[in-house]
């Protein structure tokens, strides 16, 4: 592992194709001695499957993440749209080092916050204006704008009288430009289920190691951990990312003239 390349470093010299899109997150690990763990900051290129950028933290906050997001102006790559759930400092750390970018709350996320503020996991008073918002703010489909505040102005019509859902109402305009930023990019997500896939399969593997021995152990495996997804070829990839299958990450991303280089 000491001898593969730091991978923002390898981005650097060999990739330069990212695409307008990126999904990021934190993934928590144990490192021994380190009571609260420590925290892989990454991102996924959302319409070429590469991971470009890590960054290893002990937490997430707005100095970590703007640490993260400053290596993407190092390549010269300031991403259109950004897909992240409600963290706070994701947010303001994006728009520190990218004054324009569009950011796209994660619809999964807003909901789950909207049941926790409702309880509707314990108390069924509010199921049923919870089900009218998951009708307009659904994944599976885009509304038009037109169709979005007209769905919108009909749940206020029938719950305007109560103050819990007046609330509610008013988050959800509060959050309206992230939560269609998505609009003018073609297939954009909506959701942040990549990311959370790898953060998926990377779980899997540290349940085997339980724990790391030191930071700087924790951060050579995961370096080269995520060398090693760049490197392997994409399976199971359906719809529109179905012809991915079979390449690699680092392939959609690397530069036009460049050959890379082999290490695994």
């Amino acid at each position: 592992m000491k001898k593969l390349p730091n991978n923002n470093q390898f981005t650097h010299k060999y990739c330069d194709r990212f695409s307008s899109t990126l999904v990021v997150d934190g993934k928590y690990f144990k490192v021994k001695g380190e009571k609260y763990g420590y925290c892989l900051l990454w991102g996924v290129d959302y319409f070429k499957h590469d991971i470009p950028v890590i960054t290893i933290a002990p937490s997430e906050n707005y100095q970590t993440w703007a640490r993260y997001f400053s290596y993407f102006r190092l390549l010269s790559h300031h991403p259109t749209l950004l897909v992240c759930d409600d963290h706070v400092a994701i947010k303001m750390a994006a728009r520190s080092r990218f004054p324009e970018v569009r950011i796209q709350t994660c619809f999964n996320h807003f909901k789950e916050g909207l049941r926790r503020n409702l309880r509707t996991r314990s108390d069924t008073t509010y199921i049923p204006f919870m089900k009218r918002i998951e009708t307009i703010i659904n994944s599976s489909h885009k509304l038009s704008l037109e169709n979005y505040n007209s769905w919108l102005q009909a749940l206020w019509r029938d719950y305007h009288h109560d103050q819990v859902c007046l609330e509610v109402m008013a988050t959800i305009q509060r959050y309206k430009p992230e939560l269609r930023a998505y609009e003018g990019i073609k297939q954009a997500p909506l959701i942040t289920n990549m990311i959370e896939g790898l953060n998926g399969h990377l779980q899997a593997r540290l349940t085997s190691i339980q724990s790391f021995e030191s930071v700087n152990y924790a951060r050579l495996w995961l370096n080269g951990y995520v060398l090693k997804r760049r490197y392997s070829k994409w399976t199971g990839c359906t719809g529109k990312f179905k012809k991915l299958n079979g390449t690699r990450g680092v392939d959609q991303t690397k530069k036009y003239d460049v050959v890379l280089p082999t290490y695994f």
